[in-house]
């Protein structure tokens, strides 16, 4: 068994920065933009994608937020469907 070695200033890389699939991506894609939106940024939101399906689930802190992150769920190039799960503490 033949075992690689490294250089010290070219180690191997442990984790890697490129996500391995489309859903991945997606998730990562949008997960950018929802940390760009000052509204959306702080809010308890989980992106999960199934076979470009969008799942959102957690709690924002009012209804219209909910309503954005669908929106920007479904601007987002490459998603086919949103399901939002999302729930809101202002009633």
């Amino acid at each position: 068994m033949n075992h690689p070695w490294f250089f010290p200033h070219d180690p191997p890389p442990l984790i890697y920065a490129e996500p391995t699939t489309e859903d991945t991506r997606l998730a990562c894609r949008l997960l950018e933009n929802m940390q760009r939106d000052p509204r959306l940024r702080y809010e308890r939101i989980c992106i999960e994608v199934q076979n470009r399906v969008v799942v959102l689930d957690g709690t924002v802190s009012a209804a219209e937020l909910s309503n954005e992150a669908h929106a920007l769920a479904w601007r987002t190039p490459g998603v086919h469907d949103v399901s939002n799960r999302l729930r809101h503490l202002d009633g």
